[in-house]
């Protein structure tokens, strides 16, 4: 069984009697598909559904026979809410739409999922997208949310005096579902975008906020956001976390040309669709939920069972090492997408400047310097001992590794991402070196601000991939701040030990093993390079969070 979309929402209920009886009227009109029909009972029923599909142009018509499920949950007298399901099977597929609403406390949350199994191969591309009876659902929650975000049914257009209320929203904390920015583009379509966003915005409903711009909000958007907007008929799904300048490769950037004709732009309209009901099905539900897990029949006898406290200790257990394994594949993947993107401008890069060179009639030099000819700083490291022995044997110039940097590596190089890992720590070496170079031919910034200029040898300044400090929490934990006091030159400091905050992410994924580069900078001192005191794994350098 896999979740495709899972909607969560909350709404203030004056009367939670009136809510709960309203939606338990509106989930059985849709699940028999009668417009005026009454509330179902509690139970299971045969519902005889008539579809329609076309063959050769002719439309036929068959029935397919739908399951319908009922359930309230607390007290005869008082219910607190009711839980309704619907299943049915076509052409191998079973679709199954869970609803669940729950009133306590003045609000009422509501839960709606669609779960699919299929007979035929794995590999079978499925159309995701809400089920119908959330539009009825949220006609009923009229103030519905979910944390930050409030929920809609249409798109909503943003004028351009709106726009500074709109990049608060998307650079606020607070803020839980995706947001999709249509934007208008520069020559007239005959509102095809508008209806674009209308397609995608019914689609998403209960998962993500859909928003338009016109020309003169796109301006606006633009410049506030800068390469983080959207423009000229393009749409962009920013992530549910804020908006951070240099991080626009978390938020998916569909251009306008991928829309250009009718089959091109439902392939589109698919991948965003399917990807913010991806997110979707990650989220968890609210406590209040649970009142639909306790049983509803007689206890039984449970002595030969487990405690529910040595049940409830395997359970977190188990759920502290799937979130362990959840976070590290996260990771992995945001890697993977932050260096394609990389690849990808690199590789635009080496086009222009082939380019550039075969109008100067000098092409010739770009497949000259294709390959390393054995003589230079070699391209690659097969792992982390290689990478420190290459260091030092061409970067020392720059560079200076101390003796007692690297510590504990064994996991490290025996790991199965230990290549990666070598060729990574490699890089992040030939960038320091390479920014202790730019320093002494006049650059007066940071290491940060030197790799946010974009350098072809820089390293990714990003969250993710370099720090210049720790928290705060750590520089005042003497115990957490006295590891960070690292060996170095004497020439440095007499003692032969400095406080290191300054570090290279190496991998997010990995867990504790993931390795860290802690490095100082003295290309403003007597040396005029970069120490490097500490190599190795994460768990070595504990924070609040380890």
């Amino acid at each position: 069984m896999s979740v495709l979309y899972r909607a969560l929402w909350a709404s203030k209920s004056d009367s939670p009697s009136e809510h709960l009886a309203r939606t338990r009227q509106l989930f059985s009109a849709w699940a028999v598909e009668e417009s005026d029909g009454h509330s179902l009972e509690d139970g299971t029923a045969a519902v005889t559904l008539t579809r329609t599909r076309l063959i050769d142009g002719d439309e036929q018509h068959y029935a397919v026979e739908r399951s319908v499920s009922l359930r309230a949950v607390g007290d005869a007298d008082s219910p607190k809410g009711f839980e309704g399901t619907t299943r049915e099977t076509s052409d191998g597929m079973t679709w199954t739409t869970l609803v669940r609403v729950v009133s306590s406390d003045g609000t009422a949350r509501v839960w709606v999922e669609n779960q699919a199994e299929s007979d035929r191969a794995i590999g079978v591309r499925l159309s995701v997208g809400r089920p119908r009876v959330v539009d009825d659902l949220l006609g009923a929650s009229p103030d519905a949310h979910l944390g930050g975000s409030r929920l809609q049914i249409e798109s909503l257009s943003i004028p351009a005096d709106g726009v500074p209320i709109l990049v608060e929203h998307l650079r606020s904390a607070d803020r839980t579902l995706p947001t999709i920015v249509v934007s208008q583009p520069n020559s007239e379509d005959g509102g095809a975008w508008r209806r674009r966003a209308n397609r995608v915005a019914r689609r998403v409903v209960g998962v993500a906020t859909v928003m338009t711009i016109d020309r003169q909000a796109v301006k606006a958007f633009s410049h506030e956001l800068g390469q983080l907007a959207a423009w000229d008929g393009s749409i962009r799904v920013y992530a549910p976390i804020p908006v951070v300048d240099g991080e626009g490769y978390r938020h998916r950037y569909t251009l306008r040309n991928l829309f250009d004709d009718e089959a091109s732009e439902s392939v589109q309209i698919d991948r965003i669709v399917y990807g913010v009901c991806s997110l979707s099905t990650r989220r968890r539900p609210d406590p209040a939920f649970d009142v639909f897990a306790m049983p509803t029949h007689a206890p039984v006898d449970l002595s030969e069972y487990l405690s529910i406290e040595d049940a409830e200790t395997i359970i977190r257990d188990q759920q502290v090492k799937l979130d362990a394994a959840t976070g590290d594949a996260r990771a992995a993947i945001e890697d993977q997408e932050e260096l394609s993107r990389e690849l990808s401008m690199k590789v635009g890069h080496l086009d222009r400047l082939h380019r550039a060179l075969e109008q100067r009639s000098i092409f010739d030099l770009f497949y000259e310097t294709q390959h390393d000819p054995g003589s230079g700083v070699p391209d690659e490291a097969d792992s982390v001992d290689t990478a420190i022995i290459l260091a030092m044997d061409y970067l020392s110039d720059w560079v200076v590794i101390h003796d007692s940097a690297p510590q504990d590596l064994d996991g490290i190089n025996t790991a199965p991402q230990s290549t990666a890992w070598g060729n990574t720590i490699w890089r992040g070496f030939r960038a320091l070196a390479a920014f202790a170079e730019a320093r002494s031919t006049g650059f007066a910034g940071s290491f940060y601000d030197w790799c946010k200029s974009d350098p072809p040898m820089g390293w990714p300044a990003t969250p993710k991939k370099l720090s210049m400090t720790e928290s705060t929490t750590v520089r005042n934990n003497s115990s957490l701040s006295d590891k960070r006091v690292l060996p170095v030159s004497t020439d440095v400091d007499s003692a032969g030990r400095v406080l290191m905050l300054s570090h290279l992410k190496i991998a997010e994924g990995g867990g504790n093993l993931a390795p860290r580069v802690y490095f100082y900078d003295d290309t403003t001192g007597l040396t005029k390079k970069i120490h490097v005191g500490f190599i190795g794994p994460h768990y070595l350098m504990p924070n609040t969070k380890s």
